[in-house]
């Protein structure tokens, strides 16, 4: 029986779906490294919509700092790890175009916050940029306190805008990494911290030209889903394996994606990451080590349209046995 125009018109569209499919959709998981996930609360404030970037204080144990993403005021706020709200506070800037990552760190005896407008979905921006601030003492702070930028740094890529969600400083190494989003592999840069300044200055500095990111190394191993997984995520499956946050430790750089996190090693970034199994619930943003600690991290996720509840949750991983490689190269 010959068959109908519409039926083989059918057959030769869903052909071509299947061909167009990357080749990484159906890749084998790397191997696993063993973690405890707790969930620790909700997102108290209702103004933390889009918990977009997350940072451990480097002043208490149980404070996370958070922000934003695009839309929002230029502001940061101060939480517990089970999420009660500490406080709000606005930072001397313009609104941000597009807030995707923080962090803390300690430079010079001295406690900082970093915040990075990275964001690029369209890889249309001629720059991008982050700022640092002193990290305030979240549980003296006066709620009417305008906090004061350091310095503003912008900066290019050296093939071209790039879309990033995620931003590290590694102080020990006195440089800033960031990965890129949409590039498969995601690709992470490399920004010297040095250009900090020694002494700070009292009112924000403006650094002038932008600098040029040094690109690193593509970081592999990211696991694309599984024809089951597919068909379980449905349309967003396509987005699982891209980073929405990075955190540094050690020698550990921890990336998580919509799915699943991964565990680098800072000394071998070539070798494959250790997966470490993380809860799909909602539209994970951020995370970030717990403050001195390499075995230990929080994550935020995304408060839906504004509604229902955002949650934090903390991960513990497994440590490495003495005997054991830091990566899972086969010896």
């Amino acid at each position: 029986m010959r068959k109908s125009p519409l039926i083989a018109n059918f057959r030769i569209a869903a052909l071509c779906t299947l061909l167009v499919v990357p080749l990484w959709v159906f890749a084998e998981p790397p191997s696993e490294r063993a973690a405890t996930v707790q969930w620790m609360g909700q997102i108290e404030s209702r103004r933390l919509d889009e918990s977009s970037g997350l940072a451990a204080s480097q002043r208490y144990e149980d404070i996370l700092w958070s922000m934003n993403d695009s839309g929002s005021e230029a502001e940061l706020f101060a939480l517990t790890i089970r999420g009660e709200h500490v406080g709000r506070w606005s930072i001397d800037l313009p609104k941000p175009t597009d807030w995707e990552a923080m962090d803390s760190f300690q430079w010079r005896g001295k406690n900082y916050l970093l915040v990075a407008d990275i964001g690029d979905n369209f890889a249309m921006r001629g720059s991008v940029s982050y700022t640092i601030l002193e990290e305030p003492d979240a549980r003296s702070l006066a709620d009417d306190t305008i906090l004061r930028p350091l310095i503003s740094q912008h900066f290019v890529y050296p093939k071209g805008p790039r879309d990033s969600e995620a931003i590290a400083v590694n102080p020990a190494r006195g440089e800033i990494l960031v990965l890129s989003k949409r590039t498969k592999p995601p690709e992470l840069y490399r920004l010297p911290l040095s250009l900090f300044p020694a002494k700070e200055p009292q009112e924000q500095t403006d650094a002038g030209e932008p600098i040029t990111a040094s690109y690193v190394t593509s970081l592999q191993g990211f696991a694309a889903p599984s024809r089951a997984e597919v068909d379980l995520y449905g349309g967003i499956w396509k987005y699982l394996a891209m980073p929405t946050g990075m955190s540094i430790a050690d020698d550990r750089l921890l990336v998580t994606t919509l799915e699943h996190g991964y565990l680098f090693d800072l000394n071998n970034l070539v070798s494959p990451p250790y997966r470490v199994m993380l809860p799909f619930a909602g539209q994970r943003e951020a995370i970030a080590f717990a403050k001195d600690r390499s075995d230990q991290a929080y994550v935020s996720h995304e408060r839906k349209h504004g509604l229902r509840s955002a949650d934090i949750y903390r991960v513990d991983i497994a440590p490495l046995r003495s005997n054991q490689p830091p990566s899972n190269e086969k010896q």
